[in-house]
């Protein structure tokens, strides 16, 4: 059976908007009746397709492996008789103008205590979503709601309105042209938006960015501390992140699926803001550290904004820290990653293949997978290609039309063994 772990996150097109979903969603999405495409492997040349979900497929409780690999960490969890894109020595061939597909089942995978002599799967390094590239201004909101998601929070309106204070309201409701109920609604329930910023924060020039299209209060020290406050009340800033994100404390701050649909430079400075704020730069290395607190959510949107933008992505082990204030004795769990703009080891077409770490025994877990819509006939000599789409980590895996009855033999069936 080709199935996944039920948390398997995907880049999935649901009625035309992008977004990333879990498999298990999208099992439940399928059977509401929406549309479904995935992002999927097209040719021999690397080329990448939207490819349609004929079905979602639950297989129940099954005993998968998790399939983890040795650069990026990166990982798929898989049944241990599924079929998988794994490839030898030789991936392209010698002048790199085609792919050279080669199939085996998870459980036959070459492992060895050097994963130099291991099997290795295929990697996208970019999912392709079909969204305009936009301008230098998109680049700029986008940084200003990527800053806002590693240093910033909210304030909420506690006090009622009086008489007074709806007097005003009803006139700044005029200005816009709006009744007074409708400038209430779009007042929201927050009241200010709170940064927390040091001084390389202004010598770098990203208050600059922010304070280009948003209205901000002059910076208020810290209490004892190095760093500042800033405070905004701008409500066009309110909206834009309330239309993004999601959560107000480091720990469920995440973005919305909407971030995907906009435009690359949005894309782009969402990713640049947040590393602003909460990333180091590694000029040894040309990649951007992230340690962050124990947010997974936010901590996978990193991962999927860096794979859609054709970044290289490598997991770190997750660590224990002490407070840096000796009055706290709290011990702190952090999660780790890097982030490269570049990509410093061999790709092609597109695509990067990686040898595999391990193979764990991860138990049993509710599992799916996918039917996809066949890109060629059967009798034509791509369709190998019908079968395979990208999971958001980039793996390349199998969908589950060939293999909805468990494999009675170890080999692969024969359309496989081409």
């Amino acid at each position: 059976m080709n199935i996944l772990s039920w948390d398997t996150y995907l880049f999935a097109e649901i009625d035309g908007k992008y977004g990333v979903y879990m498999l298990k969603e999208l099992y439940e999405l399928h059977n509401q009746g929406h549309k479904i495409r995935v992002p999927a492997l097209l040719n021999n040349r690397g080329e990448k397709t939207w490819v349609e979900v004929e079905d979602v497929v639950s297989f129940g409780e099954q005993h998968l492996k998790r399939i983890t690999l040795a650069t990026s960490r990166l990982y798929v969890e898989i049944f241990e008789n599924a079929i998988i894109p794994a490839f030898g020595t030789h991936l392209f061939d010698g002048t790199e103008e085609k792919i050279i597909l080669k199939f085996k089942l998870a459980n036959e995978l070459k492992v060895t205590q050097d994963p130099a002599y291991n099997d290795t799967l295929l990697l996208a390094t970019r999912i392709p979503l079909h969204i305009p590239e936009e301008n230098q201004k998109e680049w700029e909101y986008g940084f200003a709601l990527g800053f806002f998601t590693s240093e910033g929070s909210f304030a909420y309106r506690k006090h009622k309105n009086t008489k007074q204070s709806l007097a005003t309201i009803n006139g700044f409701a005029r200005k816009m042209g709006m009744t007074l109920e409708e400038y209430q609604k779009y007042m929201t329930d927050i009241q200010q938006v709170q940064l927390s910023v040091g001084q390389a924060d202004f010598e770098r020039g990203y208050i600059q960015i922010l304070q280009k299209h948003f209205k901000l209060s002059k910076p208020s020290k810290y209490k004892g501390e190095n760093g500042y406050k800033l405070y905004s009340s701008d409500l066009s800033l309110i909206h834009l992140i309330k239309e993004y994100t999601e959560g107000h404390t480091s720990h469920n701050k995440c973005v919305k699926n909407e971030v995907f649909n906009r435009s690359w430079k949005f894309l782009e400075g969402i990713l640049d803001g947040y590393l602003a704020g909460d990333g180091h730069f590694r000029k040894e290395k040309d990649s951007f550290y992230v340690n962050m607190t124990t947010n997974y959510r936010l901590y996978n949107d990193l991962i999927f904004i860096a794979k859609a933008l054709g970044y290289d992505i490598h997991l770190q082990n997750d660590s224990f820290e002490k407070s840096s204030f000796p009055s706290y004795e709290k011990v702190y769990h952090f999660l780790h990653l890097s982030i490269s703009k570049n990509w410093h080891r061999h790709k092609a077409l597109g695509l990067a293949k990686e040898h595999i770490k391990k193979i764990e025994d991860i138990g049993e877990k509710e599992a799916y997978n996918l039917v996809l819509k066949q890109l060629y006939s059967e009798n034509d000599k791509r369709a190998k290609f019908n079968h395979l789409y990208f999971t958001a980590f980039g793996i390349l895996v199998s969908d589950g039309v060939k293999t909805l009855e468990p494999l009675t033999t170890p080999l692969a069936p024969p359309f496989l063994q081409k």
